[in-house]
Parts: C-alpha cells; structure tokens; sequence
C-alpha cells in the first residue's frame, strides 16, 4: 500500500497511521494531496506564509516568490511560476494573494503532528 508514494510522505503518513490505526485510503489520499500542497515550489519545505497566484492558482512561500520576482525584475527578467509543469510565464506581485485558508490547514496540520507526537 505504501510503496506507492513519493518517499518524501511517508514519515509523516507511517506516523499518522500508526498514531490513528485508521484504514481510510481515501483519507490518506487527501492527507497526502493536503500536504504536498503544503509545500512551496521554491524552498522545497513546509510554507508558513502561504501566497496564492491568483492568475495560475499556484501557492508559494510569500518571502521565496517575493525575493525571487525582485531578483529577476532587477534583471529585467519575467519570473516564471516555479510549480513545474505550470506555463504561466509572468508571476507579479500584484497577482499574489494571502492564503489564508491554507495557512489554516497547515497550522492546524502542525497541531495535529503536535499532540500525536506528545
């Protein structure tokens, strides 16, 4: 069953498993669909200030997408959505929102990880 995901999920999924002794494959995949968005494209690590691109719908840690649209911009350069696969070319400040509903998710994720652990 487990071999299937990516290796970087499955720490967090064995633990949850194991805490929960729940069987629900389609609960696992939305945990495993939550936290990988849970991920910034950029830093490759959990988000803490989630921001939405609201032309392509993509989310980026805010202070990566920031830093990285004003090294490009100083070189006179379009910044690209860093989510591979997107072909969205043009990623500007002002299409960027707070995700808050998300910041939310991973919060109360982290809380969950928390008290399991404990």
């Amino acid at each position: 069953e487990a071999q299937r995901l990516p290796f970087f999920l499955l720490d967090g999924l064995q633990a949850d498993r194991e805490a929960d002794g729940t069987e629900g494959a389609d609960e696992d995949m939305i945990v495993t669909q939550s936290q990988t968005n849970f991920i910034c494209p950029i830093t490759q690590v959990e988000m803490k200030k989630p921001v939405k691109n609201k032309v392509c719908g993509h989310t980026y840690e805010e202070e990566a997408i920031v830093r990285m649209i004003e090294s490009k911009h100083r070189r006179k350069k379009k910044t690209c959505c860093p989510k591979i696969g997107c072909s969205h070319t043009d990623v500007r400040m002002s299409d960027l929102l707070q995700d808050e509903a998300l910041r939310r998710a991973i919060e109360n994720h982290n809380k969950k990880k928390h008290h399991q652990s404990e």
